[in-house]
């Protein structure tokens, strides 16, 4: 089949097993695979779920598909990046970007020999549960199996959503930096939550002032390498023409040599492609995040510098800059910023921690 009848096809398989699992009246018996379902919701890796999803979407596709033997036969990339995720956004079921292909990359199969590498294992044995289920002439089972995995994704979505907050936007300097110094510090997502609150406080910045320079790299996620989004840095500040003016590293974690050395290498691939030279980096994060050879300074906002060939590298205490920009803003930027960010943690992939932090937060204020 052609790859529009094969991502339509997709969409009708996902959409039967939505179908069911929001249809009362149809019965599901998941006494053979309950145990392991539920063990797939109980983790913080989502990608072992989606695997699942993959697989099942797989089966129905090729009935002699085996996911123990051959996982990449179903091109699982295209496969879940292309319509499974279109139908996942389109029904508002949270979700990663790549999230079954990071759990199984460069893997032959989903056996024994896959979980044994995983963590959890515990979590990858029940994938591997339900993979051998599935082959052992249970294929019957893949409608039932879909339905049930879709139920506990849309129970997970109207769950998630209850920590939505609906409220006037603050323009209060210190009382948005008192929500945004408690999430990063108490729920970074892995980095996620300093990357977006950074990217949208300049992004409102400018737009506040009218500068006409433009904030890229918001919209990835902390997981995504400079050289995947072939941007030089996690946020950068451009003009209109898309020339890089200035780069940031967001991270609450160590930003020492290692990181270094792996954002030099970026600079250099953005260099070649772009015929243009970047001689600074400003790194926002925490004081323990710098590096021991750092030269200090006694400064409050820019805690010191570090060279590495001919970039320099200016560290910047991420609490100390989310206030003096704050200060900055606009009144009415900061209630535009504010109300991003209320949508960004609404939004259905954001995490649960983030959400839950956020709903309380705003009930102090």
């Amino acid at each position: 089949m052609t790859l529009t009848e094969r991502n339509n096809k997709v969409k009708q398989i996902l959409q039967s097993f939505y179908d069911k699992a929001v249809d009362k009246d149809f019965v599901i018996d998941e006494s053979l695979y309950k145990v392991d379902l539920d063990g797939l919701f109980n983790t913080a890796v989502w990608g072992f779920r989606e695997i699942v999803l993959v697989v099942l979407v797989a089966m129905k596709l090729n009935p002699s598909y085996k996911a123990s033997e051959e996982l990449y036969e179903c091109n699982p990339r295209a496969l879940f990046e292309g319509p499974i995720k279109e139908f996942l956004i389109d029904n508002r079921i949270p979700h990663r970007k790549s999230g079954p292909l990071n759990i199984a990359k460069a893997t032959k199969g989903l056996n024994d020999s896959w979980a044994a590498q995983r963590r959890p294992k515990d979590v990858a044995d029940h994938v591997v549960k339900i993979v051998k289920l599935l082959e052992s002439s249970k294929r019957v089972l893949i409608d039932y199996i879909g339905s049930s995995l879709l139920s506990r994704l849309i129970a997970e979505s109207v769950y998630l959503e209850e920590f939505n907050v609906e409220r006037d936007p603050s323009s209060d300097p210190e009382v948005l930096f008192y929500l945004c110094d408690e999430l990063i510090h108490k729920a970074p997502d892995a980095g996620n939550t300093p990357q977006k609150i950074s990217a949208l406080m300049l992004k409102n910045y400018h737009l506040g002032l009218r500068t006409g320079v433009v904030i890229t790299g918001g919209d990835d996620r902390a997981s995504v390498t400079s050289t995947t989004s072939k941007k030089p840095g996690d946020v950068n500040e451009e003009n209109p023409e898309g020339v890089v003016l200035k780069v940031y590293e967001i991270t609450v974690k160590p930003f020492d040599i290692a990181r270094i050395r792996d954002s030099y290498d970026c600079l250099k691939i953005y260099e070649q492609k772009s015929g243009k030279s970047i001689s600074e980096v400003i790194v926002i994060c925490r004081p323990e995040d710098c590096p021991t050879e750092m030269k200090k300074s006694n400064l409050h906002l820019c805690m010191g510098s570090y060279s590495y060939s001919e970039i320099i590298y200016y560290y910047w205490n991420i609490s100390e800059w989310i206030a003096e920009t704050l200060q900055r803003m606009t009144s009415e930027s900061r209630e535009l910023f504010y109300l991003e960010l209320n949508s960004y943690i609404s939004d259905f992939n954001t995490a649960e921690t983030v959400k839950k932090l956020w709903q309380s937060l705003n009930e102090e204020i």
